[in-house]
């Protein structure tokens, strides 16, 4: 039976020799420590007091979840075409909709070049201490760290296939040496064509991801980003559930029993989805970084919501300042 949280919390030093911890969850507290403005308020309320139209608005019906919104549109241009309905009106939303979510976001987003090389490397050299990584960031920052000194190895991300750069669920397999990042609600150089399936953007010659993100896809009028973003669980699982690429990573960390870190998560509400994933496997031993803000008492009910939450045998929380990840100097300073 786990321990009941006390309110405080052991440093990483403490934590990082009492299990073989071979899995990592990385959550936007990364991202944040990393680059400042990625704390920013919902995606919806950025974009909508910027591009959004009235009528754009309108079709997102209280929830601001720009996947939903961008496939219900679909599902309502396929309709009216198979019903001999003109679908230009809802080409002209979706196409709002895309350009103002594309504006939002690469209006707050830091380009890669502006964080510096040392950034990128802890990251990735963090990232290469683990067997499997999963994260349910969306923004750049894992990809770069990925990708960092031209090479990939020893991640993968399995989109490989075809022209594009395709994910295919029958070619998914994990090979010894190599570390899988799973991107749980996407991220902004991932898409889905118009077919269905999910394939990534790649860097070129004279546009980066970020110039590419939200734009129309050549050949594809129908692809659309692949991007989680803010709503209930409920409704990150009803998405989650309906694409091939995002419902694989879940049971990937379904299926993982192994021990796991878990750093810039609060496994708040709105990411129940991912701390039911952890509990499918409660043998597994958990450690949660969290910052120490405010009084104790404070701390204390951050730890208990995850202690109800979370259902493992052992649940440690530790100081997310004394971790790698959480350093000083990890930290790119806003102009």
């Amino acid at each position: 039976m786990k321990d009941l949280p006390n309110g405080t919390l052991r440093s990483w030093a403490e934590v990082a020799d009492s299990h073989p911890w071979e899995t990592l969850l990385i959550g936007n507290g990364l991202s944040r420590h990393v680059w400042e403005p990625f704390d920013y308020p919902k995606l919806f309320d950025h974009a909508s007091a910027a591009d959004l139209t009235e009528e754009d608005r309108a079709l997102f019906e209280g929830s601001p979840n720009f996947e939903r919104a961008l496939g219900d549109l679909l599902t309502a241009i396929r309709v009216c075409t198979v019903v001999g309905i003109d679908p230009a009106p809802l080409y002209e939303r979706y196409r709002s909709i895309q350009t103002a979510l594309g504006s939002a976001v690469r209006n707050v987003h830091i380009n890669r070049d502006e964080v510096p090389g040392k950034t990128r490397q802890a990251i990735r050299d963090v990232m290469a201490q683990f067997e499997w990584v999963f994260t349910t960031n969306y923004d750049l920052l894992i990809y770069w760290a990925m990708a960092y000194g031209g090479n990939f190895d020893p991640f993968i991300d399995n989109f490989r296939w075809g022209d594009r750069c395709e994910f295919d669920p029958a070619r998914a397999p994990v090979n010894v040496g190599e570390v899988p990042i799973y991107f749980l609600h996407g991220a902004l150089h991932l898409v889905v064509a118009g077919n269905g399936t999910v394939f990534k953007l790649t860097r070129k010659r004279i546009e980066t991801l970020l110039d590419q993100f939200g734009q129309p896809i050549e050949g594809d009028p129908n692809a659309r980003p692949l991007l989680v973003t803010e709503g209930s669980a409920k409704d990150k699982l009803e998405v989650i559930e309906g694409n091939d690429y995002l419902a694989h990573c879940l049971d990937e960390l379904q299926n993982n029993a192994l021990d796991t870190v878990v750093f810039g998560s609060a496994l708040g509400a709105e990411d129940a989805h991912i701390a039911a994933a952890l509990s499918e496997n409660p043998e597994r031993a958990v450690a949660v970084s969290m910052l120490s803000e405010g009084a104790k008492a404070d701390c204390l009910a951050r730890q208990m919501e995850i202690y109800g939450r979370l259902e493992v045998n052992e649940l440690i929380f530790f100081d997310a300042t004394t971790h790698p990840l959480g350093a000083a100097g990890l930290r790119v300073e806003v102009p």
